[in-house]
């Protein structure tokens, strides 16, 4: 999907289902991957509020919610990884780091960040490889509608097709199949927010397409592999509205543009919407990802943020005691973080949780405080005095809270903390 220039982050009114594709020989029939079905609700979704950001002659739509906050680091984890296709991830999604203030971080030394892992706490970007197909949410949308526990992109066997037994960490980027290093950078163009370049109205390609007639679009996609209905066509096809969205320059060479046989074009390969694949990220794409996130124009991050400002999936209410109890260990390790977008995620998360949690476990927070650090406390004291009732403590928490206000010498700290003990 392209973003862009074009369009960022742009979301039907009703439903946008990000195009992910197999791409096989361009006179094949192609697979394209919408979602999968489990996940489509969770882009029916009411009119979007958007804010436009200029850079240039480009002017970007995006929806805020979409958007990550400029200066981030998002970490990416994988679901039954190995070294090699690590390596090839991260090497190839890493082109993206050039060109914007938010940044990939997939672990260092060539090592890689495990989603199974409670003790490395929760992620932005999360890849599974048993999913059909590859697809990726929308930006933010992978901490915002997301399971924080589940695959926000899928990258189908990827991890069988670069596994050890085939390549080495050193020679997987040389020696992977170009197609699937473009399919890389297409899904993390997702994951920063993009969408298809099919979409962006300056393309006008739903005018291009046949609706009807031989070789119509609904015809093609119909058959085999992709079995779509009309709807689904439609959906993912375009069909912008104009008057809401304003979009930029046409760009015919945006990784994000996907190739669509010629026959179920008007105008054939002569057609403006027709690209056999694009292997490499555009010079457009690279103007859109900086205007939406301007590298080298971060402004400081402040030292602690308001949790109000957390734009994650709030924690299940009805959870079991392992989910529970893996949520806790991933929060406790990012109210340690030396991110602070992190750390204020960690706090909003918390929050969510105290009230599912056995009063035993939240006691156990509680006196968890003496000897801490300064961000544990921190973050405990914000969780608990964002609770709109009081939480339930047992005579020593009670006594650990006020005795930590005594000796408090933050006043942010001690100022948070009486709100707990003055509830």
């Amino acid at each position: 999907m392209s973003i862009q220039k074009h369009v960022v982050a742009v979301l039907l009114s009703h439903a946008f289902l990000p195009l992910v594709s197999t791409l096989h020989a361009q006179e094949q029939p192609q697979v394209l991957e919408a979602l999968p079905e489990h996940l489509l609700y969770l882009y029916t979704k009411p009119e979007l509020e958007t804010q436009g950001l200029t850079a240039g002659s480009n002017q970007v739509v995006v929806d805020p919610k979409q958007r990550w906050e400029n200066g981030r680091t998002l970490r990416v984890c994988l679901f039954y990884g190995n070294q090699t296709v690590a390596a090839l991830i991260a090497d190839v999604a890493s082109e993206w780091n050039s060109y914007s203030g938010v940044k990939l971080d997939f672990g260092k030394n060539q090592g890689w960040y495990n989603c199974l892992s409670p003790s490395r706490g929760f992620f932005q970007i999360r890849i599974g490889f048993s999913e059909r197909g590859y697809w990726s949410v929308m930006g933010s949308d992978s901490e915002a509608i997301m399971d924080p526990l589940a695959p926000s992109m899928n990258l189908e066997n990827f991890n069988r097709i670069y596994s050890a037994s085939k390549f080495t960490p050193g020679d997987v980027v040389a020696r992977a199949q170009p197609y699937d290093k473009t399919v890389i950078r297409h899904e993390f163009g997702h994951a920063l927010g993009l969408v298809h370049e099919l979409q962006n109205p300056t393309m006008q390609c739903a005018d291009e397409i046949k609706w009807e007639g031989p070789d119509n679009v609904f015809d093609y996609f119909a058959g085999p592999p992709n079995s779509w209905q009309p709807e689904k066509v439609k959906l993912n096809l375009g069909f912008l509205d104009t008057g809401k969205y304003q979009a930029g320059k046409e760009d015919p060479l945006s990784i994000m543009l996907y190739a669509l046989p010629a026959r179920i074009y008007k105008k054939g390969e002569q057609s403006r919407c027709f690209t056999k694949v694009n292997y490499d990220i555009s010079p457009l794409d690279k103007d859109a990802v900086k205007a939406m996130y301007p590298p080298g124009n971060v402004g400081a991050v402040a030292a602690e943020l308001d949790i109000a400002g957390a734009n994650v999936k709030a924690m299940p209410k009805f959870a079991s005691a392992p989910s529970r109890d893996d949520a806790l260990s991933r929060v406790k390790v990012d109210l340690e973080s030396t991110d602070a977008f992190v750390r204020r995620d960690a706090r909003a998360r918390l929050a969510d949780l105290i009230p599912a949690t056995p009063s035993s476990d939240v006691d156990a927070l509680v006196t968890g405080m003496q000897g801490a650090s300064y961000r544990y406390k921190l973050g405990v004291a914000v969780a608990l005095a964002s609770q709109r009732n009081k939480t339930p403590l047992t005579a020593s928490s009670k006594a650990r809270l006020v005795q930590e206000t005594t000796n408090a010498r933050d006043a942010t700290l001690k100022k948070t903390l009486r709100v707990v003990t003055e509830k």
